[in-house]
């Protein structure tokens, strides 16, 4: 086929699962059951089949770097992502009952799957494949998957096969690949295949099929994979075998060299999933990658992971439904600063009904509101407000320059806001939700007390000690099931909750206001003619009251047993001297703690 490299449509073919998915589990677990011979770990472990939504991360690339794929096939089983817009004109979605016989099904073996993707209803020609993990990275084009006879290029690592006996499942099914391609058709490419996004013609698998008609068959029938699978790698040494496709090598250390000195992006890379190896996308920009979930891999480095997808993908796709769910986070301004603003922040004057200046943002005076109480409730009149004027599903606090980290990044001050803070720090609603699956609150990282005993004592020396004792009284009086853990939390514990800073569902946020509101107003009555007479930074009375309160009411919701986040807090400082203070600090802090002289809780103590 000569001519334009574009008169052509390439579909692409994705294969996902749910392993969530509780009929799915049983399913799996069935099937394990009737094996009376060990499997490899390898072919049955968690992360083979865990979903992370990286395919919708994936989709996100595509969109991005490769809008001119043509049909976008998902092969599951009898499962559709929760988030997929399945109206799209290019979206499909196929089940394992369409491609695969009966005796087949249920199958939990992708290479079972693999022997049969030629077979999908519609499939154009030229198509490409992906599982879940794989991304593109760059623009890229046809041209970069078919040469101008519309024949497939094929990618490979720099690991050569040799002539010997892999005990690994891969490697052994790999080489079990080669040397059948080898032994029954001709010479093919020595190297192990990249792992990443291939390209195929179906008719080329078609002749392979054929050729291999009884490794196919049986292959398709083996729910789990094992050695004697047909491996995909097979349908790329018949087709350069064959003539019909050639032969690359993309990750070797002279592709790698070269992408760093020209700082061009390398072709193709895989890393397995561990949160140090993310760094290497970004060192070499590859046009495609793979980020491979293995046996190694820990929960922590799957949020590490989704925490770069977020930022490297942070636009929703037009395969992604519109989420119904709406977030207000109360950005509490007192005063002129850059504004934090988003599809999740909320900019709001506290204290408008006594203020001197209009901010122009939205003001805590209007509808139900305590703005006159500003100056004893501080930043609560934002947290009043946002209780009773929004119905969002999701509801928080944070300061004008101090908020989360959704990323869960190492920085701690900045000088200034930066222009990409939504990307930067992932303070986006799909992210939001996505940490919703898992948990019910998210707090600021707990602030060691090293000075004190305890949050009791601490507070005798900071402030009047008799309004806490009133507040101990009124939670026996009115909330008996929490005094214990109050009395605990402040007379036995020297970790809080500063700032007023949370987000979490509007359930969890609308019942901690009314018990927070309900415990500071009955105080207020018994001693706010006492407060009046105090200094202006004494009246901040029930602000102080309230981080206690909340501390309170979080170790009893943990006692319940919520599931509680704690993330970084990003402090921006604009005075270059105590900017420059506090990252000395930093400095000097690193050397104590690394030699044993402080404990590793500096930044939370200080400054943030």
């Amino acid at each position: 086929m000569n001519g334009n490299i574009n008169d052509f449509p390439v579909d692409i073919v994705y294969l996902w699962c749910n392993s969530n998915d509780l009929n799915w589990k049983n399913k799996k677990n069935l099937e394990l059951q009737k094996y009376n011979i060990a499997l490899e770990n390898d072919a049955i472990n968690e992360c083979r089949f865990i979903n992370n939504d990286e395919l919708k991360y994936s989709l996100r690339s595509l969109e991005k770097f490769a809008p001119w794929i043509n049909n976008i096939f998902i092969v599951t089983d009898n499962q559709i992502p929760d988030w997929l817009d399945t109206s799209n004109t290019k979206i499909r979605i196929i089940d394992h009952s369409q491609i695969l016989p009966k005796d087949a099904l249920p199958t939990f073996n992708a290479s079972a799957i693999e022997t049969a993707i030629h077979k999908i209803p519609n499939l154009s020609e030229h198509f490409l494949f992906a599982n879940d993990d794989m991304f593109f990275g760059n623009p890229v084009e046809k041209s970069f998957f078919y040469d101008t006879n519309a024949l497939p290029i094929f990618r490979f690592s720099k690991r050569h096969i040799v002539k010997k006996k892999y005990n690994g499942l891969y490697g052994f099914m790999i080489s079990t690949a080669y040397n059948l391609v080898t032994q029954n058709i001709g010479k093919t490419f020595t190297h192990f295949p990249h792992h990443n996004i291939d390209a195929y013609k179906k008719s080329t698998i078609e002749e392979c099929e054929k050729d291999f008609q009884e490794g196919f068959r049986k292959t398709a029938t083996q729910k789990f994979r094992q050695k004697d699978c047909i491996q995909r790698s097979i349908l790329e040494f018949y087709a350069i075998a064959k003539g019909q496709g050639s032969a690359r090598v993309s990750d070797d250390m002279t592709q790698k060299l070269k992408s760093i000195l020209t700082h061009k992006p390398l072709a193709s890379l895989q890393i397995v999933l561990k949160k140090s190896k993310l760094k290497l996308i970004e060192k070499y920009n590859p046009s495609l990658f793979c980020i491979n979930d293995c046996v190694k891999t820990t929960d922590s480095d799957r949020i590490a992971m989704r925490i770069f997808l977020e930022k490297k993908f942070p636009n929703p796709s037009g395969f992604e439904k519109k989420s119904p769910k709406t977030a207000d986070i109360a950005v509490c301004y007192h005063k002129q600063f850059d504004k934090i603003e988003n599809e999740i922040l909320k900019p709001i004057q506290v204290g408008a009904d006594c203020a001197s200046c209009d901010l122009g943002i939205l003001k805590d005076n209007t509808g139900d509101n305590i703005s006159g109480k500003n100056k004893n409730y501080s930043e609560l009149t934002a947290l009043y407000w946002i209780w009773k004027n929004s119905d969002a599903d999701f509801k928080g606090l944070v300061h004008y320059r101090r908020f989360f980290d959704l990323s869960s990044g190492t920085t701690r001050w900045i000088n200034k806001i930066p222009n990409d803070y939504t990307e930067r720090f992932c303070l986006t609603k799909t992210f939001l939700e996505h940490l919703f699956r898992n948990y019910d609150i998210i707090l600021p990282i707990r602030r060691v007390i090293s000075k004190y005993k305890s949050n009791y004592e601490q507070y005798l020396h900071k402030h009047v000690i008799s309004d806490l004792d009133r507040v101990l009284e009124i939670i026996k009086e009115k909330y008996p099931q929490m005094y214990d853990t109050a009395v605990y939390t402040l007379k036995n514990t020297k970790e809080t909750y500063l700032y007023n800073m949370l987000i979490t569902n509007k359930e969890n946020f609308n019942d901690y206001a009314k018990w927070l509101f309900d415990i500071l107003f009955t105080l207020e009555k018994d001693i706010q003619q006492d407060v009046e007479t105090r200094n202006d930074y004494q009246k901040r009375v029930y602000g102080f009251l309230s981080e206690r309160l909340f501390t309170i009411y979080v170790r009893y919701l943990q006692s319940q047993g919520s599931k509680t986040l704690e993330l970084p807090v990003i402090y921006c400082e604009t005075n270059p001297k105590r900017f420059r203070i506090f990252k000395l600090r930093k400095s000097i802090y690193k050397i104590l703690v690394k030699f044993g002289i402080r404990r590793p809780h500096w930044e939370e103590q200080y400054g943030v």
